[in-house]
């Protein structure tokens, strides 16, 4: 038996017009930053969702998460929904649709209101783990029109907008060498973005990125390794969003990551420790930078990874385990049901579906691969 699935999404626009995942090329304009809506989904991505969701024999209605969300939801009666929306605007905006959700008792996959405000508050975020003693580089956050100077951060330090995802605001110039630079990349901050900065002190060594999918007993996708070596020197050592768009050839991300067993754990082991730290839930995708020293820091967490077919790192990693775009998609569904199971909510108590032979194929060969990694 399959469900209705509402496939939630928010369209990278430009001007009122749809543009794929490749948002290079624009001009900085007055009244927005140059990577605005970076961080929004494609057509194709949405339909590539649908189309997986449709052939585990889900029925899917797309339905985007803007002001019309609310009438639309009520007309568009879903079983359970697939949630990709990144929100409109404000702070909090990757809780909005969630919050309405909730309000409206449908069950929605991924984490929950609180976290996803908590994630794309980053200083809250930082808070958060050192509470919990999740290793993250010291920070410091400036509001527009505070001084930075007079910080007792170490240079460099590494400036970027307190409340964006997808590398938004992050360019060459936002490592910073000196109170002169880090005057001048706040600044930039607070002008383009009309938000807090964040700064923290830079971590110069390996970057990597873990895939986490499930809850009670999460499962890791094969570790990605950021590779710097082959860019532009300016862009050596920074995930920018150019560097995401310009370098997405797979020698750029090197999965799985060439590292030794006993430093696969401690980034699986942080990544998890960061990823409980805000309750995440289903799936997340955990960034983490290894100093000279060996030792490990959390620079982030996105419990909305993008899906994006042969352009995001979270189907690159699970493609490289064995997984398919289609089985990631519906594990991730059948993750939220679970969880929703064991809360005894209806429909999936009653309704259990099950997946198909070839889908439980896959997973099963796929939990064989991540077992021996």
């Amino acid at each position: 038996m399959g469900y209705t699935v509402g496939v939630l999404y928010n369209l990278r626009r430009r001007n009122g017009v749809d543009i794929a995942e490749d948002s290079s090329g624009f001009d900085e304009e007055d009244d927005e930053p140059p990577d605005s809506g970076a961080e929004y989904d494609s057509e194709s991505t949405v339909l590539a969702v649908a189309e997986a969701l449709r052939e585990a024999g889900h029925r899917p209605v797309c339905i985007e998460g803007d002001e019309t969300f609310f009438e639309a939801i009520k007309n568009h009666p879903i079983d359970i929904a697939f949630n990709m929306c990144e929100g409109l605007r404000g702070e909090s905006r990757e809780s909005h649709i969630p919050s309405v959700l909730e309000m409206l008792d449908i069950p929605y996959t991924g984490s929950g209101v609180l976290s996803l405000a908590l994630s794309l508050d980053k200083p809250a975020a930082k808070k958060m783990f050192v509470y919990h003693g999740v290793n993250t580089p010291r920070f410091q956050v400036f509001s527009p029109g505070v001084s930075p100077f007079g910080t007792d951060l170490r240079f460099p330090c590494f400036v970027k907008p307190a409340h964006e995802g997808s590398s938004m605001g992050v360019t060459p110039s936002s490592k910073v060498y000196d109170e002169v630079d880090l005057a001048r990349e706040v600044a930039r901050i607070h002008r383009l973005y009309k938000q807090e900065a964040l700064v923290e002190e830079y971590i110069d060594g390996r970057e990597f990125t873990v895939g986490i999918l499930g809850n009670e007993e999460p499962r890791f996708l094969p570790i990605m390794e950021i590779n710097f070596s082959k860019c532009p020197e300016p862009h050596k050592g920074i995930y920018s969003r150019l560097f995401k768009e310009q370098w997405s050839d797979d020698s750029y991300y090197l999965c799985p990551a060439p590292i030794d067993g006993d430093l696969a754990e401690a980034l699986k082991t942080i990544a998890l420790s960061a990823f409980r730290a805000l309750d995440c839930r289903d799936v997340g995708r955990v960034d983490i930078r290894m100093d000279c020293d060996g030792v490990v820091y959390v620079l982030e967490i996105n419990p909305l990874p993008g899906l994006a077919p042969g352009f995001s790192d979270l189907p690159r990693m699970a493609e490289v385990g064995g997984m398919s775009y289609f089985t990631l998609v519906n594990t991730i569904l059948e993750h939220a049901i679970e969880r929703y199971a064991r809360m005894g909510r209806e429909p999936f108590v009653r309704a259990r579906r099950v997946f198909d032979a070839g889908l439980i194929a896959e997973r099963m060969e796929f939990e064989a691969v991540s077992k021996s990694a």
